[in-house]
């Protein structure tokens, strides 16, 4: 089984390749950093996967379309959008290049990579296509605008594309984590922020382990975690005013 994974060099993204490494899989690792990539592959290949490195960036066009070609004659039984990043700041001073590069890789790579994967899949007879959503996608997040919005797409798509990719034996899932400790935080600006200083903040081999757990069950959605659970839960119960204001308050500095 061939098992083609984005953001692919750290975080959540290296503990799945190593859990379907475990499972045998043959693993495409996907990713901007070359030598994390070659990390990743040799510890797949202690843990009797096997693997092969794409060193593409997926913010630029020409690198998905070169991904596309390098894995044309390959199947694909699972894909695994895992690549994404977030910017921390008031909207008013944060880099709208960077911005406008998280939609690329948050939104933009991942719909043409389903799009063209999930054609591929329709062909062989099916597959399965995991989406990297978040519980921010799930209400607005002052001091994150450009991001939440981003996985509000992610979570919105995927939800959507479940329904109509069913038919042809392609299941989707879209797995919404909470905070957790990855490079996400340094890569994000987040250092300020008191959305990682909470206790509770969970571990990306957990993560990855329950996200693991209910993909290959067969669920639409999978929230890793209780704590991440009842938080989508309680959301219910306020306004969507309110969650934004609490959500503010939640990732302000704590150096104010």
């Amino acid at each position: 089984m061939n098992v083609l994974i984005t953001g692919a060099s750290a975080g959540i993204g290296r503990e799945l390749a190593y859990l379907h490494a475990k499972q045998g899989h043959h693993l495409l690792l996907v990713g901007r950093n070359v030598e994390q990539l070659f990390e990743t592959k040799h510890f797949v290949e202690q843990r009797g996967g096997s693997a092969t490195v794409f060193p593409y960036d997926i913010g630029q066009i020409l690198h998905i379309q070169a991904l596309l070609r390098a894995t044309e004659h390959l199947q694909i039984d699972i894909l695994i959008n895992n690549a994404g990043f977030g910017l921390y700041g008031e909207f008013l001073e944060t880099d709208l290049s960077r911005e406008l590069n998280m939609i690329d890789v948050n939104i933009r790579a991942l719909t043409y990579l389903t799009k063209m994967f999930a054609q591929r899949m329709t062909i062989q007879g099916g597959g399965r296509i995991i989406q990297i959503a978040s519980t921010s996608s799930f209400h607005g997040g002052p001091l994150m605008t450009v991001y939440y919005a981003t996985k509000a797409y992610v979570l919105s798509f995927s939800e959507a594309l479940a329904e109509e990719l069913a038919p042809y034996n392609i299941q989707v899932t879209a797995v919404c984590p909470g905070a957790t400790h990855t490079d996400f935080a340094a890569t994000a600006d987040l250092a300020t922020s008191g959305l990682f200083k909470r206790p509770g903040i969970m571990d990306a081999p957990t993560v990855a382990q329950l996200s693991f757990t209910g993909y290959m069950q067969g669920k639409t959605l999978v929230i890793p975690g209780r704590s991440n659970a009842m938080y989508v839960f309680m959301t219910r119960f306020f306004t969507r005013r309110k969650l934004v204001q609490m959500t503010h308050q939640l990732q302000a500095p704590t150096d104010r």
